[in-house]
């Protein structure tokens, strides 16, 4: 072989090694990339209500918040006036109560002071669990009244949400909102409203459900002794002066998914309603308490999210299990 032709041969060979180098650098950036983001689903879809020893608050990595959430836990033990086929709580065996104790608030402030501290010098994504969420989600979204039953039940949800709100003013960003997760049915109760008010003027959203269009299947839904004209009218009431962010949670039920009349019906309810900022149209993506209670496919949920928008004129944003 001439010296040219075992150049050529030479260089060949380089560039093949660099071809192959440069396929396995992006078949492990892809498996490093898909393993991160499958860490991050499992965060995403994974919302325990207990982290470390701190009892009322908590971190999550909110799908609807797009980012960090810090949740406030009024109940640990699960006051709630729903029992919902597709509640978490309910399938870890948990029921829900009508009375529990209070909680001592000197340990809220405590330990809601303290995550906060931990999301502002970032030592929360030290622990294991968060080390590999990426940048952009380490950014704290909000501080949400959620937990384990309905928060507006506690008797302590006005003076914690005047708490929230000092904390929030001192330690947070102004973009950090405080949120409140509810099943609606205490939207008509004088003191939840003034509490409310006071969240409102903290940038505050309120997160209202409504998971059906008619009675009956808000009945086979919500399991609730209140009554489905209760919660539409309490929402019709609610928003004609304050603005609400409606969530939905449509589901399989028995593998077959929300009837195309439910869901126009579903539609008609929500343009009973005033101050509407947008809907979520979400689906199951944790554990459920009855086993034919399963998450829609993706494709589903968005027929069901274009019909409600062609119908409502609504900002609808869709949320999927996976």
């Amino acid at each position: 072989m001439d010296s040219v032709s075992q150049s050529v041969s030479e260089c060949n060979t380089v560039g093949e090694h660099k071809i192959r180098l440069s396929h396995y650098k992006s078949v492990l950036d892809a498996f490093n990339l898909s393993a991160r983001l499958s860490q991050i689903m499992s965060l995403t879809l994974h919302h325990p209500r207990r982290f470390g020893t701190l009892q009322y608050v908590y971190p999550v990595i909110s799908r609807r918040a797009n980012g960090l959430s810090l949740g406030v836990n009024l109940s640990p033990q699960g006051l709630c006036n729903f029992s919902c086929v597709y509640c978490q709580i309910l399938a870890e065996g948990d029921k829900p109560k009508t009375d529990v104790p209070l909680v001592p608030m000197d340990v809220l402030e405590a330990e809601l002071r303290q995550l906060v501290a931990s999301v502002n010098d970032s030592t929360l994504f030290e622990q294991a669990v968060f080390a590999n969420v990426p940048p952009e989600k380490r950014i704290l979204k909000d501080i949400a009244f959620s937990g384990d039953g309905e928060p507006t039940l506690s008797p302590q949800f006005a003076e914690t949400v005047r708490l929230v709100a000092d904390i929030r003013k001192e330690l947070c960003a102004d973009s950090v909102k405080i949120v409140l997760i509810t099943n609606a049915s205490t939207l008509y109760r004088v003191p939840v409203r003034a509490a409310l008010e006071v969240m409102l003027q903290n940038n505050g959203e309120i997160w209202a459900k409504l998971d059906a269009g008619t009675p009956e299947f808000y009945q086979t839904i919500s399991r609730s002794s209140v009554p489905f004209q209760t919660i539409c009218n309490n929402l019709i009431h609610f928003t004609q002066e304050f603005p609400v962010v409606i969530q939905t949670c449509f589901l399989a039920l028995h593998g077959k998914g929300p009837s195309a009349d439910e869901v126009r019906q579903y539609a008609e309810r929500l343009k009973e309603l005033g101050k509407v900022l947008y809907v979520q149209v979400y689906t199951v993506a944790r554990n459920t308490p009855e086993d034919w209670a399963t998450p829609l496919e993706n494709h589903q949920l968005d027929d069901i999210s274009e019909t409600v928008r062609q119908q409502t004129g609504l900002d609808v944003r869709t949320f999927y299990s996976k």
